[in-house]
């Protein structure tokens, strides 16, 4: 009777011993959570830099069109008016002092003196709407004039773990392309502007 009694007395079951979670668990869900968190925050980083490169582009389309504009209704200017060969470091160097010998807002100007406002009005505009902007114009009236416009472009830029610049692309030089591919010759940047390392260029041919 005593070993029946014995035999009979309810053993904790198997389930009952695994219920609950371990350490080991909580470890392991920690961890995919945060590469999940890391994950979301690149991802708003990447989103962040190329919201940025649109806005650059908008403003690349504007100011373009606005000098093209300008070189049209000027027409008495002179053929080598509207150049721009001041490399892209001497400009960025230079436009916070940058300035015009004569206001054409309150002076009466010649055709060559209009010039000069305009192109430096169209330099403190790039360099206003795009970060590290500045402009370059080759070419001349008769043979028409090549309109270009250098920025600092954040996704040219390779970025470490902590967030910050660890390489830049090198920039196409205008010279080291084929001649008649049409992206190649709107995106190279002119060899005389020495544009640095993660800077973009556009450029637009301009006939008065």
């Amino acid at each position: 009777m005593d070993r029946l009694m014995i035999m009979n007395v309810p053993q904790p079951s198997i389930a009952r011993r695994e219920r609950g979670t371990t350490l080991i668990e909580v470890l392991v869900a920690i961890l995919i959570l945060s590469i999940g968190l890391l994950g979301i925050a690149g991802l708003q980083a990447s989103a962040m830099r190329y919201s940025q490169g649109s806005w650059a582009r908008a403003a690349v389309s504007s100011n373009l069109s606005d000098l093209a504009d300008r070189i049209r209704a000027n027409p008495d200017a002179g053929d080598t008016a509207y150049q721009l060969s001041s490399t892209y470091t001497a400009q960025r160097a230079a436009i916070d002092t940058l300035a015009v010998a004569t206001d054409c807002l309150t002076t009466t100007c010649t055709a060559d003196q209009l010039a000069d406002y305009q192109l430096k009005q169209w330099q403190l505009a790039i360099a206003r709407d795009m970060p590290g902007g500045a402009g370059f114009v080759s070419g001349t009236r008769s043979t028409g004039y090549v309109l270009s416009t250098i920025w600092f472009d954040k996704t040219n830029v390779s970025y470490g773990a902590d967030g910050k610049p660890v390489a830049a692309e090198a920039v196409t030089a205008c010279s080291k392309i084929a001649s008649g591919v049409p992206f190649a010759e709107r995106t190279c940047c002119p060899d005389a502007a020495a544009a640095p390392a993660g800077a973009r260029c556009t450029n637009m041919m301009v006939m008065p």
